[in-house]
């Protein structure tokens, strides 16, 4: 009933005849993984014709191994996944290109709190490695270096001729 947004669902009603789909499916797959530890396929819930057929699945379901994936250390220069690999190559390769460069523009209406927009850059930077993470030469390998900050400052060019339309 929290998946679908429902006040009351009943034991032989079906999942989709309800409104789910497969992303809301896989909320469910998910909780029932949380919550009773039983790891399901998502194919049980699209095979099962009333969530009562879907509950006694989870009765019979496999206990999920809760076995947590440890966090590497930081410590010490980590290996480039194969993306990264493929990467770092086509980087070497051809430096000054701009193929796997994706630009986009917002055209943004009302005021803008720069602080906010500061902050908020800030902390993206601060909660995904990803964005943290420069490559680097160790002897002849190559190595992700994820750094644990990287200051960021908003650049802010002001337009001292802009058109009254275009900032519309």
């Amino acid at each position: 009933a929290d998946v679908l947004k429902l006040e009351r669902v009943g034991l032989g009603d079906n999942f989709f005849e309800l409104g789910g789909h497969s992303l809301l499916a896989v909320q469910v797959i998910s909780r029932v993984r949380q919550s009773l530890g039983v790891e399901l396929q998502l194919r049980a819930l699209f095979e099962t014709s009333s969530l009562a057929d879907f509950a006694r699945l989870a009765a019979q379901g496999e206990q999920a191994c809760s076995s947590v994936i440890g966090r590497v250390s930081r410590e010490q220069p980590l290996a480039l996944s194969y993306a990264q690999q493929r990467q770092w190559f086509l980087w070497q390769w051809a430096p000054h290109s701009a193929t796997y460069n994706i630009p986009a523009a917002l055209k943004l209406a009302g005021a803008l709190d720069i602080a906010a927009l500061q902050q908020a850059f800030g902390a993206l930077i601060e909660r995904h490695e990803t964005l943290r993470t420069t490559f680097r030469l160790d002897g002849e390998q190559a190595v992700q270096v994820i750094h644990a900050q990287v200051p960021f400052k908003l650049a802010i060019e002001e337009q001292a001729n802009a058109d009254e339309a275009a900032v519309r």
